[in-house]
């Protein structure tokens, strides 16, 4: 399992993560790279061994694509009753991919005169690449990634939320579940994250410092998409995964430590949700491109609250079955009927103290510098849902 969302990995092949697609490929250098951005159905057809060339993150260049020229992808409609058509880049991680399928499934783009052309990128880093270059207009990405880029000077902002919560949650292995019993005891184990600096692992440091051991007694390993294989066999003490595989491992006997994808142990743990994944874009595209924002920012709050009020096996139809931990769309049906309401938030509202805690853990794992202030009103905007 890999956190394929905001992996900031740039090396590797084409392979499927437990609960997503990750593209990992010796990377070349900046100025050669470019952007071919594929389309769910173009991606996952690739998913049988083939290598996949040429699907890298935008750096200096456009995206070209059915629809589009240059970054100007919402411009790309004709005005008389035709669609706008538009690119939209996420990663491809099942519980990310959810609020954007269903909204253009369930035909919420369309209804707001967009045809949306659903871009599956190597990884939210890849992503983020793709929007700053103006590859792209509109990412799907966590806040984690959107914080990291303002911190480097990037201006980004989210302005919608599709999930409130990571999708991440501590398991041990089966074989050391009675020897770890708590976050405590795995000081000077080892512990799978899908990358070092991701999520998965800022989080696995918060529990560290909240257990009173040092983050640095826990050895992360970086496990990309063999993650929940690994585990099985024994290879790391423990390690952050997701849906389906959650369920799959603790089936075998692994102890569930914490879950990040129940509100109320991650408002136990961090004192509320935690910003994670959303709709952002650009400065200079919330000035030229309001009503595409409001449009897109509303059809995926529709899509949230659609998701909440179906069941799982009507929304795991949505998910790409390619993208399903082993196939097993039956076990990810009842994870979503225990977590969406956790995950997905009705209204897409972006909540401060949501965003505040991703700066938090952000600055505890020493990715923010000492005195460096992040001004949270520069990370996100609501004004594209509040005035409906």
């Amino acid at each position: 399992m890999t956190d394929c969302c905001s992996t900031s990995t740039h090396n590797a092949e084409l392979c499927v993560c437990d609960e997503g697609i990750d593209l990992l490929d010796d990377a070349p250098s900046a100025s050669a790279i470019q952007i071919h951005p594929f389309t769910r159905r173009e991606v996952l057809k690739y998913m049988g061994g083939f290598v996949l060339t040429g699907f890298l993150a935008a750096c200096g260049q456009t995206a070209s694509g059915p629809g589009t020229t240059g970054g100007a992808t919402a411009q790309a409609g004709q005005n008389n009753g035709e669609l706008k058509k538009l690119d939209l880049a996420f990663c491809s991680q099942v519980l990310c991919v959810l609020p954007f399928e269903v909204a253009k499934q369930q035909g919420y783009f369309e209804e707001a005169g967009y045809d949306v052309k659903l871009v599956y990128m190597k990884g939210g880093t890849q992503a983020i690449t793709a929007l700053l270059s103006k590859g792209v207009d509109f990412v799907g990405t966590p806040m984690d990634l959107v914080v990291r880029s303002v911190d480097e000077g990037k201006a980004v902002r989210m302005v919608a939320s599709t999930s409130r919560l990571p999708f991440f949650a501590l398991v041990t292995a089966p074989e050391q579940a009675d020897a770890i019993t708590s976050v405590a005891d795995l000081a000077g184990k080892r512990v799978g994250v899908g990358n070092l600096g991701t999520t998965d692992d800022l989080l696995l440091k918060s529990l560290a410092v909240q257990s009173k051991i040092d983050p640095e007694e826990i050895e992360s390993v970086a496990l990309g998409p063999n993650l929940a294989d690994t585990l099985l066999r024994g290879e790391v003490d423990a390690g952050m995964v997701q849906e389906p595989a959650l369920t799959l491992v603790t089936e075998k006997g692994g102890r569930l430590l914490r879950n990040f994808m129940d509100l109320k142990q991650t408002t136990d743990t961090l004192g509320g949700a935690y910003q994670f994944m959303g709709l952002n874009t650009r400065p200079d595209v919330i000035e030229s491109q309001p009503d595409t924002l409001r449009a897109l920012a509303r059809a995926l709050a529709r899509a949230n609250a659609w998701i909440l009020e179906h069941s799982g096996a009507e929304i795991v139809k949505a998910a790409p079955e390619e993208l399903v931990a082993g196939g097993n769309t039956e076990v990810f049906a009842k994870a979503l009927d225990r977590y969406k309401v956790s995950l997905y938030p009705a209204d897409g509202i972006i909540e401060e103290a949501n965003v505040r805690r991703v700066v938090d853990a952000q600055r505890a794992a020493g990715l923010i510098e000492e005195g460096t202030e992040i001004d949270l009103n520069g990370l996100f905007t609501n004004e594209f849902l509040e005035a409906q």
